[in-house]
């Protein structure tokens, strides 16, 4: 963030004018610790630069020019992702409870609910069997495609065999034998 600042100042004819005077605030470190710690919870580089008071173009520079905090940002954001997929496994395979209640608020039942589309990313990532078998064959062949010069009506028929009825209204392909 910066810091913003009127300040009074005489120029050369001895006139006072006000001048706004912005200065970048540190990204010390107890800034940093801030930053860290947040995005180390939530994986969020907007929300931990809201709560360290800062912006994510000074963040990146300080990635860029400190070594060190490039290297526990990596670990934050490490970290991050494995709170993830651990969340994500224990719903694989302990599910979450969810219990119903009668009208006098006692409980009536309780299921364990699996979330059936974790499970099948869960397979599909280990098991080939359960990841999508698609192939895909694609025959090319080259050449040059030689368009005939315009051929006159007649010329047509004799070659394609077909003789196009321009009488009635709609277009209507009337088949006959060209030898006859």
């Amino acid at each position: 963030m910066s810091k913003v600042t009127a300040v009074q100042v005489q120029d050369e004819n001895g006139k006072w004018r006000t001048e706004i005077k912005m200065s970048a605030i540190d990204f010390d470190e107890d800034a940093k610790g801030i930053f860290l710690s947040e995005y180390k919870q939530h994986g969020r580089m907007g929300a931990a630069c809201e709560a360290a008071k800062t912006t994510s173009p000074t963040v990146r520079r300080h990635m860029r020019n400190d070594k060190d905090f490039a290297l526990a940002m990596l670990h934050a954001e490490e970290a991050y992702q494995s709170r993830l997929i651990e969340h994500h496994q224990d719903l694989v395979f302990n599910g979450t409870e969810r219990i119903s209640y009668d009208r006098n608020g006692c409980v009536s039942s309780k299921e364990t609910i699996y979330p059936i589309q974790l499970i099948a990313m869960e397979l599909r990532k280990h098991d080939e069997g359960y990841r999508d078998k698609r192939e895909v064959a694609l025959n090319v062949t080259a050449g040059v495609i030689v368009a005939p010069p315009e051929l006159s009506m007649e010329e047509w028929e004799k070659q394609f065999g077909r003789k196009i009825d321009s009488d009635e209204e709609s277009s209507t392909i009337i088949e006959h034998d060209p030898s006859a």
